[in-house]
């Protein structure tokens, strides 16, 4: 799995969020475009210890295993939980500024990349290392990416 603190895995990200059009139309999934922008921020924020989510529910496995699904294997089509705080349609979020939305994930990406400390542990997948956080989050952008045809 590739890293998004990893430069080329970076710049890849940042290129394909550039290349998103505002009536990019999910390919899977109830987002809308500006709430996959927003969802995919937000993912940065748990790492960076701004965002404390609660799990919808606990997955029937142990975290070693589910760490290596996050960090390793893409995630399939749709059907995934999410933390009920990032459930945008489920929390009635609908952003309508498609720039502003494409730049806040931007500087996510960017504050996310030059974090001098990450939190140590997934509360659903156990301790994770800062390589840990670079590909689960890289993982977790391309699959809303490819969501939306980027």
């Amino acid at each position: 799995m590739k890293n998004i603190l990893e430069t080329t895995a970076k710049d890849e990200i940042l290129n394909r969020i550039d290349k998103l059009a505002p009536d990019a139309k999910a390919q899977w999934g109830k987002m809308n475009v500006n709430q996959g922008l927003r969802h995919m921020a937000m993912a940065f924020d748990i790492p960076t210890g701004k965002l404390d989510p609660t799990p919808s529910k606990v997955p029937p496995m142990p975290k070693w295993m589910l760490k290596f699904f996050l960090t390793s294997v893409k995630p399939p089509k749709g059907g995934a939980e999410t933390f009920k705080e990032m459930n945008i349609v489920a929390n009635g979020v609908n952003p309508a500024d498609f720039e502003a939305e494409r730049a806040n994930l931007k500087n996510a990406i960017e504050h996310f990349s030059k974090a001098a400390s990450l939190i140590p542990e997934n509360k659903l997948a156990g301790k994770f290392s800062k390589t840990d956080w670079g590909k689960v989050n890289y993982n977790h952008t391309d699959h809303h990416l490819r969501q939306f045809g980027a």
